[in-house]
């Protein structure tokens, strides 16, 4: 049975009506395109480095299938990503379809060392937004921490160049052992480069990092918000409900996307972690952190740490464009005069 026929199947199974209200609707869907990288930095969550494959089970026209499957549920942001997502030889002509289908904000999150002209042609002529991953102002640090000679200087040489043509440019930073103390300077550096959206946070025990930590489900490293009307798709067919949340798969492409969306694994989840949430409410960092449910917006970046908050709340937009919010404990009669004056 092929992968049309399966989803026919499906949807004609009335034990699960996959056409029903579709009430979450789907704001936005990470398509993990590969788990290549020619990096391979000390904490990557998906684990990616130069000897995992460059394609997974899922094909070009799978990819445009998911696409369209997005499109018709609503979906209006997709966030290219891997491993290395340059490193795909589709990504272009996925980029094309995205912006065929309508979608508004169509964003790669990059290393930035391997673009092309096609690549910049690409980025240019479809206004891409582009999330670079920086880790350091200091070379000898930032390498360390991707364990690659000169990655450095090809990631700001990107990044200058995105800057420079104008294209939403957006940086994320993750504060580690390796680069600890040195992100302010990244942050200035950045700043005078002319990069207005600059987000960074801790470390999250997922994928490379977590290993030699505790092996259960970590659902402390979530935020609390990836049930919420986003999917990641894996190049294997795999849907989370999150990049970090891979520990918890809630079906496959074969399925569709509505079906998975709308499914009983997808419930599971967010009930499990609706109890797992109410166990960390008052723990320390909850308590010393600005940064609430009803705070928003908060950004959708793979490399921010978690942010502590309530899955019964409002929705907070998961959207590469919005302006980090500040998660600091200093911020006290601040974060109510914000909040107040984004809620109203």
């Amino acid at each position: 049975m092929n992968l049309h026929e399966k989803k026919q199947a499906l949807q004609h199974d009335t034990s699960h009506d996959p056409s029903r209200s579709h009430a979450d609707g789907l704001d936005f869907l990470w398509l993990e395109i590969t788990a290549q990288c020619n990096l391979s930095c000390v904490h990557c969550y998906a684990d990616s480095g130069p000897s995992r494959p460059l394609h997974g089970s899922l094909g070009l026209e799978d990819w445009l299938d998911a696409l369209r499957q997005a499109a018709d549920l609503g979906c209006k942001k997709v966030q290219f990503i891997g491993g290395e997502p340059t490193l795909h030889p589709d990504l272009t002509t996925l980029i094309e379809s995205a912006r065929g289908l309508g979608f508004t904000t169509v964003e790669v999150f990059t290393n930035g060392t391997l673009f092309t002209e096609a690549l910049k042609d690409s980025f240019l002529r479809h206004r891409i937004h582009l999330a670079f991953s920086v880790y350091a102002a200091q070379a000898d640090v930032h390498d360390a921490v991707t364990r690659k000679k000169g990655s450095f200087a090809k990631t700001m040489a990107s990044l200058q160049w995105a800057v420079g043509c104008g294209l939403p440019v957006r940086v994320a930073a993750v504060q580690m052992e390796t680069n600890a103390g040195d992100i302010d300077q990244t942050r200035k550096m950045l700043t005078e480069m002319g990069v207005a959206s600059i987000s960074s946070g801790h470390l999250r025990g997922i994928g490379r990092s977590a290993k030699g930590k505790k092996s259960e489900p970590c659902f402390d490293e979530l935020c609390g918000r990836c049930w919420q009307q986003k999917l990641c798709l894996t190049a294997n067919g795999e849907i989370y409900p999150c990049v970090f949340a891979r520990f918890y798969p809630i079906g496959n492409l074969s399925q569709g996307l509505g079906y998975v969306l709308n499914g009983s694994e997808r419930s599971a989840f967010r009930a499990t972690l609706l109890a797992a949430q109410s166990q960390q409410r008052g723990n320390a960092h909850a308590r010393s952190c600005a940064c609430e449910p009803d705070f928003p917006p908060v950004p959708c970046d793979p490399d921010l740490g978690p942010v502590p908050c309530d899955p019964d709340l409002m929705p907070v937009p998961c959207d590469p464009d919005l302006v980090p919010v500040p998660c600091e404990p200093a911020l006290g009669k601040e974060s109510q005069t914000i909040r107040d004056r984004l809620w109203g």
